[in-house]
């Protein structure tokens, strides 16, 4: 028998189960579509569940199938939004790459592409955005710290990377 209050709480509970099975995949297999897929699979079916199962336990079963029903589409907006953090990093480089090259109707070749993406342009790009927000500084020479937030923020995203991540996909990714 499942609770109302089960019922709202399924698609943060799916969506712990999605993250839980996704990290334990990704760390058993070290294949990162797979984990993704698998987590989003068990958190579909965990907060279907619950969802069947306050359907069975009401004489009002029509809106009991409507909240089950928000409930499981609640649960897919939550994984879809996980699974856009998952892959926020490569994505946003894709989508600037086909911004760049939409706002060129002829087209743009290798070597134009290579010039505007190449690895110092995307430094030079990086330190002028920290630099413009007050976390660095160019003095006599040296690039120097002014901000501790920034380096706080950076550390807390590693640590949640090398627990979503194992290291070997984060050296392919890397690497």
């Amino acid at each position: 028998m499942t609770t109302d209050w089960m019922l709202a709480a399924s698609p943060v509970i799916g969506l712990a189960a999605d993250a839980l099975v996704q990290i334990a995949c990704a760390h058993a297999t070290h294949r990162t579509g797979l984990a993704i897929v698998s987590g989003a699979l068990v958190g579909f079916l965990c907060t279907a569940s619950i969802a069947a199962g306050s359907v069975s336990s009401d004489p009002s079963v029509i809106q009991k199938l409507a909240d089950g029903a928000l409930a499981v589409l609640t649960y897919l907006a939550l994984a879809f939004g996980y699974w856009a953090f998952l892959n926020l990093n490569r994505t946003s480089l894709r989508i600037r790459i086909l911004r760049e090259v939409l706002r060129h109707p002829a087209g743009m070749s290798l070597s134009e592409l290579s010039n505007e993406y190449s690895a110092d342009e995307l430094l030079q790009r990086r330190l002028k955005r920290l630099e413009g927000g007050g976390h660095l500084s160019y003095r006599d020479g040296r690039w120097r710290i002014e901000s501790k937030k920034l380096v706080t923020t950076a550390r807390i995203i590693e640590a949640v990377r090398a627990l979503i991540l194992p290291a070997a996909v984060r050296q392919r990714r890397e690497g």
